[in-house]
């Protein structure tokens, strides 16, 4: 069977799982649905939601930006991990302790823990990561390698006209 490859938003190319769509369909399906229900699940007598912290990431002077919105999350309750090509942002947002014993009319912040997960492009020295938290943003940093500029291959074509004769002299 043909392999089919595919490019991942940081531009590199690996083979196409066709389940891949479907588990990313069915992740914002599930995140369109909780957010719009307002799923909630209990935890400890506190109030908890689901959510992910808003990303963006650009690559500049040789590096790539990963910058992460945390607001209202500690630093010691962040962790980065890389394995492999695959860097992990794992962290939760805790509820204050008294809480609880607020009588809300109205509430969209959401606690809880979440899981950011991003492919890296190949050839990264992830030994070289960076992480920096600030005012409630988590910005990484890592070196990626150059990649080669594309080059523009001249096609021949020739006429029907010119192809006859080619023909005619080797007859």
């Amino acid at each position: 069977m043909k392999s089919l490859l595919r490019l991942d938003p940081f531009r590199t190319m690996r083979t196409w799982d066709p389940f891949d769509d479907l588990r990313t369909m069915q992740s914002e399906m599930d995140r369109l649905f909780n957010r719009f229900l307002g799923a909630e699940r209990a935890g400890e007598g506190e109030h908890f939601s689901l959510w992910l912290p808003s990303i963006e990431s650009y690559n500049k002077e040789g590096k790539l930006f990963i910058k992460a919105e945390l607001p209202g999350v500690d630093a010691k309750d962040l962790d980065l991990s890389i394995t492999g090509r695959e860097l992990v942002i794992k962290g939760e947002r805790k509820a204050e302790k008294d809480e609880k014993e607020k009588n809300y009319s109205y509430r969209e912040i959401s606690y809880g823990s979440f899981e950011r997960r991003f492919l890296l492009p190949e050839g990264v020295k992830t030994e070289e990561l960076k992480a920096k938290f600030n005012n409630g943003i988590l910005e990484i940093t890592v070196p990626v390698p150059v990649v080669q500029k594309a080059k523009k291959i001249e096609i021949e074509t020739k006429e029907p006209k010119q192809i006859e004769a080619e023909v005619k002299k080797a007859a």
